[in-house]
């Protein structure tokens, strides 16, 4: 998924929540934060794929536990909803046999395939996923411009 797509699946997310401000911060911070971890660790070399460390399901269990348990940490529990949030897109978009990369370092980790970056995006922008992203953006947007940005001339219109 793109970072565009995960900031939208977290703006739905808080926006459902009833986020603002602060919270709605941490939510979309939360909802790119692997990308930026996990694929900064890929090019640097520790790791062969961009999904490992942030992107597996355990560390998003542990952390959450401990924003959950911690009475100190609460206060970033809009966190939550935009790492899963991140962690549920690419789930949904992640082929079959790259599935397992979601649940280092209990399973072993498989290569990020390689070909055509155009290619990639063309099948996955006309695949159930790439549809799914393309709607998220557009509620997201709709979200953005109606809910966050109220008194803008463009909502006198509807």
């Amino acid at each position: 998924m793109t970072p565009l797509g995960h900031l939208s699946l977290a703006l739905i997310a808080g926006h459902l929540q009833d986020y603002d401000g602060r919270d709605l911060s941490l939510c979309l911070i939360a909802s790119v934060l692997p990308d930026v971890i996990d694929k900064s660790l890929w090019r640097i070399g520790p790791f062969i794929t961009g999904h490992t460390l942030v992107h597996s399901v355990l560390t998003f269990s542990v952390v959450s536990i401990m924003i959950l348990a911690l009475p100190r940490l609460r206060r970033l529990t809009p966190f939550i909803p935009g790492y899963g949030a991140h962690i549920l897109a690419d789930l949904m978009v992640a082929y079959p046999k790259f599935m397992i990369n979601y649940f280092w370092p209990l399973l072993p980790q498989r290569p990020t395939p390689d070909g055509p970056a155009v290619d990639y995006w063309i099948n996955y922008a006309a695949s159930a996923p790439g549809v799914v992203e393309i709607i998220s953006i557009a509620i997201g947007t709709y979200i953005l411009i109606h809910y966050r940005f109220p008194h803008q001339w463009y909502n006198h219109f509807s």
